[in-house]
């Protein structure tokens, strides 16, 4: 199995079928990596199950059954939240025609009937019914409220994957940075940045 007792306890993730999945999804990325550049060309067995436990670690502060994950990429976090939320309806956004390829690959194979699919920019991308976006290795924080704060509601949560603590500002906008229970499981410093309009 991709996680041990332990890390299956903390992470909240005991059903077989979906440690399966999850090894499944790790198993396509490495095969597809090699033409896609999915990850980095250098990544081990183990910094691809970092990915997965990072990206896990996002679900305990997910509350909304609507997601929109930007630069989806490889899928992450967007198809670890989807295998181990069926009821969510998660929508994948990337502008990359080849890493859209990948991620058509793994909704067909993985069986997610939860998951969209969405081949654009987010700058192009109608975001004012999305309740949460998530994002990992996008952009910087204000980078990402620079592209999309004229597409998005008020009452629009962003929720990014960061390392530390960076003590950002961003005008307008509420930032509180959160510490991932990953942090404690890798070792190291992981986190996420909460973000949301300071009129909601």
């Amino acid at each position: 199995m991709l996680l041990d007792p332990k890390d299956q306890e903390a992470l909240d993730v005991k059903d077989i079928d979906v440690q399966q999945k999850l090894s499944e999804y790790v198993c396509l990325i490495k095969k597809w990596n090699k033409t896609r550049n999915l990850v980095s060309r250098q990544s081990t067995d183990q910094d691809l199950k970092e990915h997965i436990v990072d990206c896990l670690a996002i679900n305990r502060e997910i509350s909304s059954n609507k997601i929109l994950d930007v630069g989806s990429g490889a899928g992450l976090p967007g198809v670890v939240i989807a295998l181990t939320n069926p009821e969510t309806k998660i929508t994948l956004l990337d502008s990359n025609q080849k890493k859209m390829a990948f991620l058509t690959h793994v909704k067909s194979k993985l069986n997610l009937k939860n998951v969209e699919l969405r081949h654009t920019r987010i700058e192009d991308y109608d975001a004012s019914n999305e309740k949460l976006i998530v994002c990992r290795a996008f952009s910087s924080p204000k980078e990402l409220v620079k592209k999309i704060k004229k597409n998005i509601n008020e009452q629009t949560i962003l929720l990014m994957m960061v390392s530390e603590d960076q003590g950002t500002f961003i005008e307008g906008f509420n930032t509180k940075y959160i510490e991932s229970v990953a942090g404690k499981i890798l070792k190291k410093k992981r986190g996420f940045l909460r973000i949301s309009s300071l009129k909601s």
